[in-house]
């Protein structure tokens, strides 16, 4: 499968994840989870996790901005803030870490 492709894949269902989990709970984000597992075995895992991370986190991350941004309080909003920001950080950090690769193993090949 294209790591884009997949990337785009992943991304859209962990922002689906977030979405609603955050109506739902917990148990839906475990199902959507559920569902990404064949794309996590047949692709790059490391693609397909880094998708699923910043799609959850950047949507989540959103979706706080929105709460806050209305007016509304929350009792630990720290916590609910790293609930969206350590999958985001953690997802863009693999990514980069993925073109890295493919830029050094393509440099490589040239020589």
């Amino acid at each position: 499968m294209n790591p884009l492709l997949l990337w785009i894949t992943t991304a859209v269902l962990g922002a689906a994840a977030s979405l609603l989990s955050g109506s739902f709970g917990l148990l839906v984000t475990l199902l959507f989870l559920l569902l990404a597992i064949p794309l996590i075995l047949r692709g790059d895992r490391v693609v397909a996790l880094s998708g699923l991370l910043t799609g959850f986190g950047a949507l989540w991350s959103v979706l706080m901005a929105g709460q806050f941004a209305s007016g509304a309080t929350t009792d630990n909003a720290n916590f609910w803030i790293a609930v969206g920001a350590v999958p985001l950080v953690l997802g863009c950090a693999l990514i980069v870490l993925i073109a890295a690769r493919s830029i050094r193993s393509r440099t490589a090949a040239l020589r």
